[in-house]
């Protein structure tokens, strides 16, 4: 999946190729989804990050700032604790660029998000559902953060899925 930089928008109002992601997801991604997904590209271009990543979908959507950031600030994942993991850009950029990776981890996490939305028969992916992926990633990012905040991850999956129960 390619993503494409904040200067390189394709739809009014996103940095990213919402119909590819929806296309690649064989999902649509909501409204508060596309928004979320919009703040982490913006993040990414804070950080001078090359990849969108599993940090700066914490970052979106908690910045979306629906009932999915509401369930990360209760298990004190806060916007600023979620900025402070952000590891300091790998490089620096000299030209702009096109395209951006998307991690794996990142990838993971939307392949997630997309299937917790079908499986619960939701018309879209939204904030919840990447939250949901980012709860389920065993990756190195997401566990490290978890637990540099001290978060009891099986606490925040079932509150998490309970949140999916109750959506839509």
């Amino acid at each position: 999946m390619r993503w494409l930089k904040k200067s390189d928008k394709l739809e009014q109002g996103t940095g990213i190729d919402i119909a590819r992601v929806q296309r690649e997801l064989g999902v649509r991604v909501g409204e508060r989804g596309s928004s979320a997904l919009s703040l982490a590209c913006d993040e990414m271009d804070r950080t001078n990050h090359r990849e969108l990543g599993a940090e700066h979908l914490i970052v979106g959507v908690l910045e979306e700032g629906g009932p999915a950031a509401q369930l990360l600030l209760e298990h004190g994942i806060t916007l600023e604790g979620a900025r402070a993991q952000i590891p300091e850009a790998l490089w620096e950029a000299n030209e702009p660029l096109k395209h951006v990776g998307l991690t794996s981890e990142a990838s993971n996490i939307l392949a997630t998000a997309a299937e917790a939305a079908g499986m619960r028969g939701h018309a879209a992916v939204e904030p919840e559902h990447i939250t949901y992926g980012f709860v389920c990633s065993g990756f190195e990012f997401t566990s490290r953060v978890l637990h540099m905040i001290g978060v009891d991850r099986k606490k925040l999956l079932r509150d998490a899925e309970q949140l999916l129960s109750n959506s839509h």
